[in-house]
Parts: structure tokens; sequence; C-alpha cells
């Protein structure tokens, strides 16, 4: 009787063990499955957004610009020929021209546009990336966020303003790394950049909301000039500073010359 019940229990945690193995894999399957679905989807999705886009934003231009143009060379050709009806056949020629011209510039603007959404989305995990050595990896730096969002609201202007961030991030490396006191100027920009940077990006994304196209312009202007002014500020310390370490430097090296080989 003892092997029988021992042989009931076996069997019986046996049969446990594989409903429990079975439903675990079918729960990984399914989770599999969900994923690669929604990858799919996801990929349809941009795919059908892609041609929208360039059904909306390419194609559409210029067969309107060649359409306006074919008809106003049209009607040109029409009000100058005697009988009122001139031969289409330069309008035509024309606006063949005018179609492949605007679409190739359309092209050129949209992958640009691409390019330039690319070096962003690559520079973006220098710019999350922690500003100080034993934080967590995936930290976020506030300051290097403001200058992403920046870069997204002028698309345009992220040449000049990675420039400028990256003048901003030497200026508060050399004062959080210095040995000594640093310069006056350099301190007071460091504070500056840290205290007023980020609320003024935060103003900048309030100010857009709900603002008209061309008051968005102005407020982008806006916006880049400041930045590129933090910029320009950064460097001015930076630059000023600069003598001050070289004669340090020099004077370092004429003593340890006249300690070393007198």
């Amino acid at each position: 009787m003892k092997y029988v019940l021992e042989a009931v229990f076996s069997l019986g945690f046996l049969v446990l063990g594989g409903m429990a193995i079975f439903l675990l894999m079918r729960f990984i399957i399914m989770v599999w499955v969900v994923r690669v679905a929604e990858r799919v989807i996801l990929g349809t999705l941009n795919l059908i957004k892609s041609i929208l886009f360039a059904l909306i934003f390419v194609f559409a231009p210029a067969i309107l610009g060649a359409f306006i143009i074919a008809l106003g060379l049209q009607i040109a050709l029409n009000a100058s020929s005697p009988t009122g009806s001139g031969d289409p056949t330069m309008p035509v020629l024309i606006g063949l021209l005018s179609f492949f011209a605007i679409l190739a510039m359309r092209i050129w603007q949209w992958q640009a546009r691409r390019q330039r959404e690319t070096t962003l989305a690559q520079a973006m995990p220098d710019m999350v990336a922690t500003s100080h050595e034993g934080e967590a990896s995936n930290a976020q730096d506030p300051m290097a966020l403001a200058w992403y969002r920046a870069m997204k609201i002028a698309p345009k202007r992220q040449d000049e303003l990675m420039s400028a961030r990256a003048a901003c991030v030497a200026l508060l490396t050399a004062v959080d790394q210095s040995d000594g006191l640093p310069d006056t100027d350099m301190i007071e920009t460091a504070t500056l950049i840290r205290n007023h940077l980020i609320p003024f990006v935060d103003s900048m994304e309030r100010r857009l909301q709900g603002a008209t196209r061309a008051e968005r312009k102005g407020i982008v202007d806006e916006m880049a000039r400041y930045l590129l002014g933090f910029g320009d500020r950064a460097r001015r310390a930076l630059a000023a500073a600069g003598p001050d370490q070289k004669e340090q430097d020099a004077a370092l090296h004429a003593h340890l010359s006249a300690q070393l080989f007198r």
C-alpha cells in the first residue's frame, strides 16, 4: 500500500509539474506572439505613414507646382495667340520639367529632415547620460534633456545648438573639476547656465503651446538666439581663463627645470 501511495503522489507531482511547464511555455509563446505582432503592426503603420508623408509633402507639391506653371504658361500663350488658342506642347514640357525639379527639391528636403532626426536620435544617448559618477546608467540629466528638447523645437538650428551645448558642457566640467578656485567669470557663467537654462527652455515650450505658425517662428528664433548666447558666454569665460592656466603651467615647468636640471 505504501508503494502505491508513493507512486500515486509521484505521478500527481509529475502531472502538476507538466501542467506548470505547459502553462509557462504557453505564456512565453503568447508573449512572443504578441511582441512579434506588435512589431509587425508598428512596422506596417510606419510604412503607411512614410507613404502618406511622401504623397502629401513630396509628390503633391510637385504635381501642384507643375500644374500651376503649365496652366499659367498656357494662359499666357492663349492671350498672345491671334486665334486665342496657343500650342499646348511648350506648357506640357515646361510642366514636366517643373514637376521633376520640384520633386527633386522636395526629396532633398525630406532626406535632409530625416538626416537631422537621425543625428539628433544618435546624439540623444550621450545627451541623457549621467552627469556624475556613481549614478544609475539610465538616469537622465535635466540639463541634457533641456538641450535635446530645444533641438527638437528648432531642428534647423541643430548644429549651432549642439556647438553651444558643447561650450556649456565644457565650462561646467571645467568648474566642477577645477583643482583650485575657478575664475569669477566662470563661476558666474556656470551659475547662470545651471539656474536659468532649463527654466528658459520650459518657458519657450509653454509659449509655443497654442501659438500660430508665424508666432512659432519668432519664438523658435528667440529661443535659438538666447541658447546661442549661453554658448557664446561659456566660450568667452573659458577663453578668459585660458591664459591663467597657461601661466600656471609655465611657472610649474620653470620650477621643475630649476629643481631637476640645475
